[in-house]
């Protein structure tokens, strides 16, 4: 105790940054601990059709039911792509995975296709670091990983996707009420 009273300066030099330090780390990670997402979403995999002929369909949200809209292949395309079947899946916030699901099963869900849930999570793109600046320039959006994003808080999603390639092979359908 007599160390403290005779430094008092330098013990405060030293605990200020500590807390601070430990201030900051509590505000980053205390919310994730407290804070959940608590709809599940349906998304749909292999449905761009600006890249793929999906089997002549795509999924959209109407009067709060899933539709199947028909897409035709224009006539004079010379381009043949290659066809991929698009399928459903719904997405298990608590448990971070997703369960393939029939078209049929699907229409019975109540969606809400709003981009942000009633609970204020949205699917967000993940970032991606390539360097430190001023040493090196990088960075921007990575396409291949997606976020559940909220309340400063982001939890990375363990997507199930079809098609033969990751980028640009998902689009959010709409959040399960």
């Amino acid at each position: 105790m007599e160390f403290i009273k005779k430094n008092i300066t330098l013990v405060l030099g030293i605990s200020i940054p500590i807390l601070m330090i430990l201030f900051v780390a509590g505000s980053i990670y205390l919310p994730g601990l407290f804070i959940k997402p608590h709809f599940n979403f349906l998304y749909v995999s292999g449905d761009n059709s600006y890249y793929y002929y999906n089997n002549g369909h795509q999924y959209s949200v109407q009067n709060n039911k899933l539709v199947r809209n028909e897409i035709k292949q224009p006539e004079n395309q010379n381009y043949n792509p290659p066809r991929v079947e698009s399928k459903l899946y719904i997405y298990d916030v608590v448990k971070n995975e997703a369960k393939e699901i029939s078209f049929a099963d699907a229409q019975n869900l109540n969606l809400d296709s709003n981009i942000k849930s009633p609970d204020n999570f949205e699917v967000v793109y993940g970032s991606r670091g390539d360097g430190f600046f001023p040493f090196f320039w990088g960075g921007g959006t990575d396409y291949n990983t997606r976020y559940l994003k909220g309340h400063n808080v982001s939890k990375k999603l363990n997507l199930q996707l079809n098609g033969g390639s990751y980028y640009n092979n998902f689009r959010f359908i709409g959040w399960i009420k």
